[in-house]
């Protein structure tokens, strides 16, 4: 029988905030990790690729015939208007890797790929797979698009969506909203510019994502679309409080019109049902404060 140690899991984005915990995650599990980087990287499990250049990737898969396959590479964040190199990577990078493993006959145990909760758009206050996503923005709508392309490949490979809510935790860059608060109290900032701070939003930790995506990768289920969420949400308001009873400091909070969007909706979070009739709940194990502290002292 072969042993756990052998078995081969791909990470796209391996070098990017998801992809370093996923990497560290499955190393403690006992897996060869193997994962694709768009920079140059020292790492011999580290394979520099574009995934936009199927031949690219055909070249890493005749070389590595992973196990399992976890699908993060994505641009989420576009600087400018060039929007087309986030279709590019989103849509088309995603569709070169699944033909890819078609045309090297390879046939993992299972794929995941990563989509976003940003496909919802602005719909309701408890978004659950069964709505009609309404995106926003490009980012969201690529990953629509994504999704739809993908759902052709569903009979041909062993192929789970996943649609992540917001997570945080060590190593996320600070143009993000966690880590951008948290830096100003290490800083001892006298004042912080936010938008909202009575809207609620799920900030799950970045260690419940991986926990989640390793349960999905071991299930039996496949040709799924599957919220990662917990349902739990916190207000911007409330984390300010936490940071304030973590580092005994207080913040000035200025609101910027500017960060404010029009008819924002004040809670919103997601549909757990059908990820806990698949995983079981252990959420209980994460709370905001916790990941509040773990990101200040790291």
């Amino acid at each position: 029988m072969e042993g756990l140690s052998k078995k081969k899991i791909f990470i796209t984005g391996i070098s990017g905030f998801t992809g370093k915990h996923l990497e560290d995650f499955y190393k403690r599990e006992g897996y060869s990790v193997f994962g694709t980087t768009y920079s140059k990287s020292e790492n011999d499990n580290h394979f520099s690729c574009d995934i936009t250049n199927k031949n690219q990737i055909i070249g890493v898969f005749n070389t590595l015939k992973p196990d399992y396959i976890i699908h993060t590479a994505a641009i989420s964040f576009v600087a400018g208007d060039n929007q087309n190199e986030m279709y590019g990577v989103n849509v088309f990078g995603t569709l070169n890797l699944l033909e890819a493993l078609l045309e090297c006959q390879i046939n993992p145990q299972k794929i995941l790929i990563a989509s976003s909760a940003a496909v919802y758009g602005n719909i309701g206050d408890i978004l659950s797979e069964d709505m009609c996503p309404q995106p926003v923005n490009h980012y969201g709508n690529s990953k629509l698009a994504m999704e739809n392309m993908v759902k052709n490949y569903f009979s041909k490979l062993n192929i789970v969506i996943t649609r992540p809510f917001n997570y945080t935790g060590i190593g996320q860059a600070e143009i993000f909203l966690i880590p951008k608060i948290i830096s100003h109290y290490k800083n001892k900032s006298s004042e912080i510019e936010l938008g909202n701070i009575n809207v609620f939003r799920e900030f799950n930790d970045i260690d419940y994502l991986t926990n989640c995506y390793y349960k999905l990768l071991l299930s039996d289920v496949k040709s799924e679309v599957i919220n990662v969420c917990s349902a739990k949400t916190s207000s911007i308001s409330e984390i300010l409080s936490y940071m304030e009873e973590i580092t005994d400091y207080k913040i000035k909070t200025k609101i910027n019109p500017k960060f404010i969007r029009k008819n924002e909706i004040k809670s919103l979070k997601g549909s757990t049902q059908k990820l806990y009739s698949i995983i079981d709940d252990f959420s209980s194990r994460y709370s905001m404060k916790k990941t509040l502290e773990k990101m200040y002292f790291s």
